[in-house]
């Protein structure tokens, strides 16, 4: 959805600047993640099969292959707590700044502040994935996208979401569903604009979101959408066009 904003009320309190990590998943991570579950993997099943050799000898030969089976289970657990030390402890060297008033996306290429005092653009679109085969998002789950223009600066942000955490989002903000092209996208219904469809002005955000969009954890991007309606009076009332 696009809206513009003005100044808002005058008296608000500030708060401290909170600091956001944008791309927790970043290729360094992943990469990483898959090295560490291959290690928790050979860890486990060498340390297992050499208790085993010890205890038994190389008389139960047949030992190795549901011992990997298990070792494949166990590791899990493993490799996700190392999973997360790495995304607290390894940035992918873009944050997003909440400070009062103002909101700010650092990135190698230069930062791109926005002062909420002023006018601000901004769209906010959803949309369901499918037919996804692999990847960390589960089919079903949902992309939530927030695009803010200020002048020359543009901020692309968003996150996935459960079904359930989706409902829960969509009840307190409205956002533009893009939806699967189709036969009636020609007649579209009296009320396409609130219920969704292919606005070309969505498309072209969701293509830019693609190309050079953030991502950022589903607490952060809802610590991100309250922000924007403590300062922004109208952003939880925003018109969906």
């Amino acid at each position: 959805m696009s809206s513009e904003i003005t100044t808002p009320p005058l008296g608000m309190a500030a708060h401290p600047a909170r600091e956001l990590r944008a791309d927790p998943f970043h290729a360094g991570v992943r990469l990483a993640s898959l090295g560490g579950w291959l290690a928790a993997v050979s860890g486990v099943y060498f340390i297992g099969a050499w208790v085993w050799g010890l205890i038994f000898g190389d008389s139960q030969s047949w030992f190795w292959l549901p011992w990997l089976i298990i070792t494949l289970f166990l590791s899990q657990p493993l490799a996700r707590r190392g999973e997360r030390w790495l995304q607290q402890h390894w940035s992918s060297g873009r944050t997003v700044r909440l400070a009062s008033g103002s909101v700010t996306m650092r990135e190698k290429a230069g930062d791109q502040p926005l002062n909420l005092a002023h006018k601000v653009n901004y769209w906010r679109w959803h949309f369901q994935i499918r037919d996804r085969r692999g990847g960390r998002v589960p089919n079903g789950h949902h992309c939530y996208a927030l695009r803010l223009v200020q002048d020359d600066h543009v901020v692309n942000l968003y996150t996935f979401l459960a079904p359930g955490e989706a409902e829960k989002l969509t009840a307190r903000w409205d956002f533009y569903e893009i939806r699967r092209a189709s036969a009636n996208d020609a007649h579209p219904p009296a009320r396409a604009v609130t219920l969704g469809g292919r606005d070309a002005t969505y498309l072209s955000a969701e293509h830019e979101r693609w190309e050079r969009g953030a991502e950022l954890t589903p607490a952060d991007f809802e610590a991100l959408l309250a922000h924007l309606d403590q300062h922004l009076p109208a952003f939880a009332a925003a018109p969906t066009s």
